[in-house]
């Protein structure tokens, strides 16, 4: 495909997902056919068939057999699930992940101090008395250990730091699962979490952002010694 012909895919894309997030075409909308784009845009139908592809590609619009193209509401999995894919895969990517955790999670703690509420910190309580259970039985903790993190973050009372947050939780699941089988990590993450929950409860920020600190440096190490013990595991022969 030559240039001219990708740059017109890629105007008329965004002269349509601009509709899309200026309303006037709504989640659940059938957009209008190939031939009446072509028309109405003055392009040939494989330009709209490729601006409809990569629309569809970022989870904008949903082609549905025999029934035409349809706005679709993105949802989070179409995000994740290729961040996911690409972590299992590139060690590296999944230590820029906890680098991202240490900038983001260390502010979104002191607001999370600042502005939880009781409801919040006896949902934490009751997450972390969940964790220990789950680790006195032999288990690792680790949808508990996820679910904390999230709550911190709905305690800060930013949605937005919310979303981030449940990706970023979403995405590490793959590498915690090989973290947490380090011997003691379930142990120690346990302990920092409940450190970070009294100052939380306590409302000193500073001393929340602290231990989370230590608490999200200890994990990136503990990731780097996973990737590095799998990395030096000679593969088997076929």
């Amino acid at each position: 495909m030559g240039d001219k012909t990708q740059k017109r895919y890629e105007e008329l894309a965004e002269k349509l997902m601009q509709k899309i997030h200026e309303g006037e075409l709504q989640s659940g909308d059938r957009l209008p056919s190939e031939r009446y784009l072509a028309k109405e845009y003055g392009v040939s139908r494989s330009v709209v068939r490729e601006a409809l592809r990569s629309m569809e590609r970022i989870g904008c619009v949903e082609a549905r057999m025999g029934g035409g193209t349809f706005v679709k509401s993105p949802e989070i999995s179409d995000v994740i699930d290729p961040l996911t894919l690409i972590v299992s895969q590139d060690s590296q990517f999944a230590l820029e992940v906890t680098e991202a955790r240490l900038i983001l999670e260390t502010e979104i703690v002191k607001l999370a101090a600042e502005r939880r509420t009781e409801h919040h910190v006896k949902e934490m309580h009751c997450t972390l008395d969940q964790m220990q259970r789950e680790i006195l039985k032999g288990g690792k903790g680790i949808e508990e250990d996820a679910r904390f993190h999230t709550q911190l973050a709905r305690a800060a009372e930013n949605r937005v730091l919310q979303l981030l947050v449940s990706t970023c939780a979403e995405v590490l699941n793959h590498s915690m699962k090989v973290t947490q089988y380090m011997e003691g990590v379930p142990q120690k993450a346990l302990i920092d979490h409940e450190k970070i929950l009294k100052a939380v409860e306590e409302q000193d920020g500073d001393r929340a952002e602290h231990y989370m600190r230590k608490h999200l440096l200890s994990a990136h190490e503990n990731l780097k010694k996973a990737w590095n013990k799998e990395a030096s595991i000679p593969a088997e022969d076929s």
